[in-house]
């Protein structure tokens, strides 16, 4: 242990720092874990089939200076009463953890509470029933192979929250969440012998929410081969733009549309795909208890009414105001490059440093856009996480879209100059992806750079303190893990891929290589972001998803706004032009509309052809609801004859 985590201050934070002791530290929890699994004798598919289930700490509550003892007892008693197993460990003043864990039952019981879709014995997904397990047990599994290893931190924190939520505001409680289990990181290590991504693991570790975000990662790099294959074809044989046009409507259309087909597939087997607006309120959702229309039961409820006002009268009134500024401001830096040039002529180099420059500043402006669009999201107050974050969402995409093809759209059908688009395009891109692989490489080298430093601080737990601690290796892992980033959510993953998405398809036909640059990105870049959520962050607890929510419609907008970008290119091209002139001299523009809704046409076909989801999903949808249907007739036809009979 370090210096200052010896002295009586506060809890060292250094995340690198942390993370090393961890390491250092994996092999004997990773020895202790193997022999606890020996002598447990079964697996658990869903939790890891080398780890124990149920006979660990789930979640740790650490204290604050300011608790006392009283107010860590008083927490502990009240999650007894929910069933829950405590440990409480005084270690020192500034060191207090209540260890969290649950019997196979209580759990099973939280599930039921929970309504959690599990599937059943007749391959259908079903609300779990803690009155008929039996309905639940696959061939083969035993009843604590139920719950996947996810959901049993979200149960035990769902249920607990409300009971120490007034001590958590109070300033008692410091940090909660569950610990990593060292052996099933494992799992997510970089094998290059891997063709694809563990995605079921994903899930079962950290969730529908980060598992279906990896899915789409994996699923939109193996579609990037083809627009990459396309661009070497187009470069080398230099296709007519209306081919170029024609094949990435039907690209992009296609990988939509299959993506809906995969995601279904994903939340059908996960459980996720019944969810909707009257799902449990996001933690942060405030209003007042009242009785629900539907249940009867007491939730939060806020006036609508002042969402709406919120959203209309100073939500978008700031977005639009921004949106300007960033138009104004890519305007702004045109003017900077006729000044150069005046001044240098067209051979000198500073002619890059304005482009550098505003790509740069792209990237911080949506930074900071990104912290008040969650600000004044925050103030609307949606109810569920998926409204949340599609207001969110639409908000930073309206932004996005104009702060970083602006200018682009501007150079190419004001300035009418695609010399100047394509050199502009290929700027941003560049440093788009050299920001990202900074970002992306940095956090981790800076890990690797500092470990080495943190070495010569390392010192050994304190006598004093080893004979006031149970478990010494769970003491460790909690301690250094609580000074991990907490990791929020799969946003910033999800705005660079749909950045990177519309530098592929926007102005294809003047940059065929983006779609190159795209694909070996992506191919490091998703290893990058499973080995910092294994390393550097504390684990999340699993939010439950149906689907991509809001980043699905930006995706779209992107790709209609791609078929009217190339389209618009086409008719720029001089020949082109002459064309049409001459054979509709009166109204020439009139060959544009007809073109770009054929294509608009054909992108629609393609979207009917394709169900957004498999015939089995279907299928499976529809036979839960004829067994739903067949349990509810055959409880009234017991209550009817109960009620002869009495």
């Amino acid at each position: 242990m370090s210096e200052d985590a010896k002295s009586p201050g506060p809890r060292t934070r250094n995340i690198i720092e942390n993370q090393l002791f961890r390491r250092q530290r994996s092999l004997k929890l990773e020895a202790l874990q193997r022999q606890r699994t020996l002598d447990s004798n079964d697996g658990v598919e869903g939790l890891g089939a080398d780890a124990e289930p149920f006979d660990k700490t789930h979640i740790v509550i650490i204290f604050t200076e300011k608790a006392k003892l009283r107010h860590c007892q008083d927490v502990e008693k009240i999650i007894q009463e929910f069933g829950i197993q405590t440990t409480l460990e005084i270690v020192g003043k500034t060191e207090k953890y209540l260890y969290l864990s649950a019997s196979v039952d209580t759990l099973l019981r939280l599930a039921d509470a929970a309504e959690l879709e599990k599937m059943t014995t007749t391959n259908s997904m079903q609300k779990f029933n803690h009155g008929c397990i039996s309905d639940f047990l696959l061939p083969g599994m035993g009843k604590e192979q139920i719950l996947r290893y996810c959901e049993i931190p979200v149960l035990i924190k769902d249920v607990i929250q409300d009971g120490i939520k007034s001590y958590v505001q109070k300033g008692y409680i410091e940090d909660m969440f569950p610990l990593h289990d060292i052996l099933y990181l494992e799992r997510f290590n970089w094998n290059l012998k891997r063709t694809k991504l563990p995605i079921e693991d994903i899930r079962n570790y950290f969730g529908s929410s980060i598992g279906l975000y990896f899915g789409f990662i994996e699923f939109y790099t193996k579609a990037l081969i083809f627009p990459a294959l396309f661009g070497i074809l187009q470069n080398v044989f230099e296709l007519n733009i209306s081919l170029v046009c024609s094949f990435y409507v039907v690209w992009t259309t296609i990988f939509l549309e299959l993506w809906k087909r995969k995601c279904a597939g994903y939340s059908y087997r996960w459980g996720t795909i019944e969810m909707s607006s009257l799902d449990k309120p996001r933690s942060a959702y405030t209003g007042q208890m009242k009785p629900d229309p539907i249940t009867g039961k007491m939730t939060l409820h806020y006036p609508m009414r002042y969402t709406y006002l919120q959203m209309y009268c100073i939500s978008y009134p700031v977005v639009l105001g921004c949106v300007v500024a960033a138009g104004w401001f890519a305007l702004y830096q045109f003017q900077i490059e006729a000044e150069v040039l005046a001044d240098f002529g067209p051979d000198s180099w500073l002619l890059y440093v304005p482009v550098i420059v505003q790509s740069v500043l792209i990237a911080i402006f949506s930074w900071a856009y990104e912290k008040l669009a969650t600000f004044l999201t925050n103030l609307e107050n949606h109810r569920t996480r998926s409204q949340y974050d599609r207001h969110r969402v639409n908000k930073l995409m309206l932004f996005e879209i104009v702060n970083n093809f602006f200018s682009q759209f501007y150079i190419a059908f004001v300035l009418h100059d695609l010399r100047q688009l394509k050199y502009q395009l290929m700027m941003q891109l560049l440093v788009f992806q050299v920001l990202c692989i900074a970002q992306e490489i940095g956090i981790p080298l800076l890990a690797v750079l500092r470990q080495k430093y943190a070495e010569f601080r390392h010192r050994e737990v304190a006598e004093e303190k080893l004979r006031s601690i149970s478990d010494l290796p769970r003491y460790e892992q909690s301690f250094y893990e609580s000074g991990l980033d907490e990791y929020h959510s799969t946003y910033e993953d999800y705005l660079q891929v749909c950045i990177q998405f519309g530098f592929v398809v926007l102005f294809a036909a003047v940059a065929p290589f983006a779609a190159i640059g795209a694909l070996i990105n992506n191919v490091f870049a998703v290893h990058i972001d499973m080995w910092k959520l294994c390393n550097i962050f504390k684990r999340p607890f699993a939010r439950r998803a149906k689907n991509i929510g809001a980043w699905q419609l930006a995706f779209e907008l992107l790709s209609v706004m791609s078929l009217l970008s190339n389209c618009g290119l086409l008719f720029l091209q001089p020949n082109v032009k002459d064309f049409f002139s001459h054979w509709l001299p009166s109204v020439p523009d009139l060959s544009f509309v007809i073109f770009e809704h054929l294509l608009l046409g054909l992108k629609f076909l393609i979207h009917k052809v394709i169900h957004e989801r498999p015939r089995w999903v279907r299928i499976g949808l529809l036979k839960a609801d004829f067994e739903t249907s067949q349990a509810l007739k055959q409880l009234k036809k017991f209550k009817a004859e109960a009620n002869k009979m009495a």
